[in-house]
Parts: structure tokens; C-alpha cells; sequence
């Protein structure tokens, strides 16, 4: 059971360091760290519009966050593929 954890902890590592995570997180930082958009949203939250909600949309800041949120959803469908195969490989399925 250990060796288990010490993989994970091992494959959490190298997600970390892909690419695709860090770029993601950066981007999360800056957008962030956007006032007027974050503004935008805590006004969205007490009182929805849709004016408010198609601002918070088209914003730049936004935008970039929400491609590179669409990145990293890629490679989580990547990621979820080989562990798909692998597991067909092994033959680790329920039977039932």
C-alpha cells in the first residue's frame, strides 16, 4: 500500500510540472489578480445580470483563464484515456 501512495505522490509531482498545469495556474494568477474582473464578479454574485455576466464573459482576462481551463480539461481526458487502456491491459475490471 505504500509503494501505491509513494506512485501517486511520484505522478502528482510530474503533473505538476507539465506544461499544460503550469501555464494554467499561471494564467489563474493573473486573472486573479485582475481587480476590475474580479470586482466584476463579486458584484455578480450578490446581484446576477445578465449585462454583468457577458462583461465578466468577454473580458480578456477571462477568456485566456477559461482557454487555458480548456487545456488542462484536455489533458485530464488524456490522462483519464491511458488509464483506460492501462487497466484493459491488466485486466483490473469488475466482474459482475
Amino acid at each position: 500500500m505504500n509503494e501505491l501512495i509513494e506512485k501517486l505522490e511520484q505522478l502528482k509531482k510530474v503533473i505538476r510540472q507539465e506544461d499544460v498545469i503550469v501555464s494554467f495556474l499561471e494564467q489563474k494568477k493573473k486573472t486573479l489578480s485582475d481587480s476590475s474582473l474580479v470586482s466584476k464578479i463579486e458584484k455578480y454574485q450578490c446581484e446576477a445580470s445578465d449585462y454583468l455576466k457577458k462583461e465578466i464573459e468577454q473580458s480578456p482576462s477571462f477568456l485566456a483563464y477559461k482557454e487555458k481551463e480548456t487545456e488542462v480539461n484536455l489533458f485530464i481526458l488524456e490522462i483519464n484515456q491511458r488509464f483506460k487502456a492501462i487497466r484493459q491491459e491488466f485486466g483490473c475490471r469488475k466482474e459482475g
